[in-house]
């Protein structure tokens, strides 16, 4: 196994949204990651690759548009919408409780 397919296999294993399934996949890959060239050379646990993995593509600039597109996709439009709807209502009561007061405080005035 080269670097390309060592590399492909760990994005596939750190993409896993599953902590548990990422570790079992980790797990069923050990044995493969160990007759890797990487291995032999480094003998870097496969737990040690996978958070270094993490955390250098993290810190990519590449990866960052790619996760803000995946936030952005995971917002609900009818949540959202709910929500503005919510806090218009909100204000359309508070304005016509600060104008009923207003309209009080004028009555006194007089």
């Amino acid at each position: 196994m080269d670097n390309v397919e060592l590399e492909a296999k760990v994005l596939e294993i750190i993409k896993e949204d599953n902590y548990f399934e990422m570790v079992t996949k980790a797990a069923a890959f050990e044995k493969e990651y160990k007759t890797s060239d990487f291995y032999k050379k480094t003998k870097k646990p496969l737990a040690e690759v996978i958070k270094e993995t993490k955390i250098f593509y993290a810190l990519q600039l590449r990866d960052l548009g790619r996760n803000i597109q995946k936030t952005i996709d995971g917002l609900s439009l009818e949540k959202l919408n709910s929500l503005f709807d919510q806090l218009g209502t909100l204000f359309g009561t508070e304005n016509q409780e600060i104008a009923q007061n207003l309209e009080i405080f004028k009555n006194l005035k007089d």
